[in-house]
């Protein structure tokens, strides 16, 4: 169908059968008999053949007019592919949790979109758990959230690790002892946490001490079981929570103690009444990644923004 358009094209572009013959590279007689084919298919002549050049018939000005629009689109479509293999247009969606959505994804989409202002960006913000199923059947591109992914379906890049601290209210009385070793947001963002001077505390004492958990399906909730495992405690669990954004805003009122990550308390405006606490345990590394999945085909605008966002953290943890 498309080589038989091409002939009419020539032809149409020379005014004769010999010219377009020689721009085709073929003979003027299996030319025009290419050509007498489809008019006999069509059952219209193409072509008033006694004029000189060449005129359309009123056929062939209908099926000219449907060759320049299929010209048209192909070059339209040429030039697309060309761009996305180039990375000028394309689109990425990325998930997260309502962490990552307020706090790590705007300033980095922006930057993304003045460095490829023709990719768009979709964000979907919903539980890891549901992202994960989105991002295995391929509703998703990419997910930023805790490293928390089965290695078998999606491959994850660790981008910066974070610590779990404990933040209790300033009106819950607490061992002095213990007191003297909380910090003030502030201190968090200048990372007093990291230093092997801060002291870490112990929670023997604190079976009965009011706490705000998480649900199962926050990772958070995992390490908080391991840690009262450890410290062989049963916690007076006083609320549950499907986000640390809500758990971090009822401890904030004073309702009871709550595991929380650094970054979320970085981030968070100054938590006046809530002091953090490292804890004098064993805490595996909790580590924040950029996943995709194994068996979905990564597009070069998905590969450009995982790189983008690599780079983005590197510099963060650089400076």
């Amino acid at each position: 169908m498309f080589q038989i358009m091409n002939y009419v094209y020539e032809v149409y572009k020379c005014g004769s059968f010999s010219k377009a013959s020689k721009n085709l590279h073929m003979t003027q007689p299996a030319l025009s008999i290419a050509i007498r084919k489809l008019e006999q298919e069509i059952g219209q002549p193409l072509f008033q053949r006694k004029t000189s050049p060449l005129k359309l018939t009123d056929a062939g000005r209908i099926y000219m007019q449907k060759v320049e629009k299929i010209i048209s689109m192909e070059q339209e479509c040429t030039d697309y592919f060309q761009n996305l293999n180039e990375v000028k247009v394309g689109k990425v969606t990325i998930g997260g949790a309502i962490i990552s959505m307020t706090y790590l994804l705007p300033e980095l989409i922006v930057g993304f979109f003045n460095q490829y202002p023709g990719i768009e960006i979709a964000a979907k913000e919903a539980s890891l758990p549901v992202l994960k199923s989105m991002l295995a059947d391929g509703s998703i591109d990419l997910i930023l959230d805790t490293n928390w992914f089965e290695e078998k379906i999606f491959q994850s890049i660790p981008l910066f690790t974070n610590q779990v601290l404990l933040g209790i209210p300033l009106n819950l009385s607490i061992d002095r002892k213990i007191f003297a070793c909380g910090m003030t947001s502030e201190e968090i963002r200048a990372n007093k946490h990291l230093s092997q001077n801060q002291p870490a505390i112990d929670l023997y004492n604190m079976g009965n001490f009011p706490f705000l958990l998480l649900e199962p399906t926050n990772e958070i909730f995992g390490r908080s079981k391991a840690i009262f495992n450890y410290y062989h405690i049963e916690p007076l669990v006083k609320m549950s929570f499907n986000q640390q954004m809500t758990s971090f805003e009822f401890a904030s009122k004073g309702l009871g103690a709550v595991f929380i990550s650094d970054t979320l308390v970085k981030c968070s405006p100054n938590a006046e009444n809530l002091r953090f606490y490292k804890l004098n345990c064993p805490m595996p590394k909790r580590e924040v990644s950029i996943a995709y999945s194994k068996k979905i085909y990564v597009t070069k605008a998905t590969q450009r923004f995982i790189d983008y966002t690599t780079k983005f953290y590197r510099r963060e943890i650089n400076h």
